[in-house]
């Protein structure tokens, strides 16, 4: 009996250790691996925070930090991207068998994005594969892009003004202005080859967060997205 009892100990012991040291650390490791496959980067880190630990296993994060930099959303690169969520609770059985990462619920959960000048830089130039050179300034007046162009043969200086914006969740690059010179043609002729763009659709951004709002800054622009008190 009191052989058995002893197994017994043991065998709980291991299921308390299992549940407050391994089980977490899959968890994390987990969160970790499909946050870079999400973002297409691999410079994320997590840091997941519940007490008891074992509470972990269970998908119940009392807080959750993620940092993602060079995250690809959309057609976007985005510098840095951070997550908080407080109160979370994970879908875990989703994560297990490789269905993403799913909140099933939050008290509190936002991203903030940074889009620097660069990234800009480069999603334009993709947008509008005739550029060269492009070098993009962001203020909160807007966005300028010069950019040189070839057109028929002959090169010629554009630029681009415009806002980054937001409209249903998606994020847009609407231009205002455009300025084309030493063409053979009217500016006007060529809106259509430069224009309006969106960067990234409604449903890019991780944990099902909807975009709602984007600031521009000098040399940055900052995008919010956030949920609060949300049940099961």
């Amino acid at each position: 009996m009191r052989k058995a009892l002893t197994i017994l100990g043991l065998f709980f012991i291991i299921l308390v250790v299992i549940a407050e040291f391994v089980l977490p650390g899959i968890v994390r490791g987990t969160l970790r691996t499909k946050a870079e496959g999400r973002l297409a980067t691999s410079d994320v880190t997590v840091t997941v925070d519940s007490a008891p630990a074992a509470l972990l296993a269970l998908g119940e994060a009392q807080a959750l930090h993620i940092v993602a930099h060079q995250a690809k959303v959309g057609d976007v690169t985005v510098q840095e991207l951070t997550l908080d969520g407080k109160g979370v609770r994970l879908d875990v059985p989703a994560l297990v068998h490789g269905e993403g990462i799913r909140v099933r619920r939050a008290d509190a959960l936002q991203i903030r994005g940074i889009i620097s000048e660069d990234n800009l830089r480069e999603a334009i130039a993709a947008k509008i594969d005739r550029l060269e050179d492009v070098v993009v300034k962001i203020s909160p007046d807007g966005v300028l892009a010069t950019a040189r162009v070839k057109l028929f043969g002959r090169k010629a200086d554009v630029e681009l003004e415009g806002d980054v914006v937001e409209d249903g969740g998606a994020l847009y690059f609407r231009m205002s202005r455009l300025n084309v010179r030493n063409a053979l043609i009217g500016t006007a002729k060529l809106s259509d080859m430069f224009g309006s763009f969106e960067l990234a659709p409604a449903n890019k951004l991780p944990f099902g967060l909807k975009l709602q709002s984007v600031t521009q800054k000098d040399g940055r622009i900052v995008l919010v997205a956030e949920r609060r008190k949300d049940k099961d």
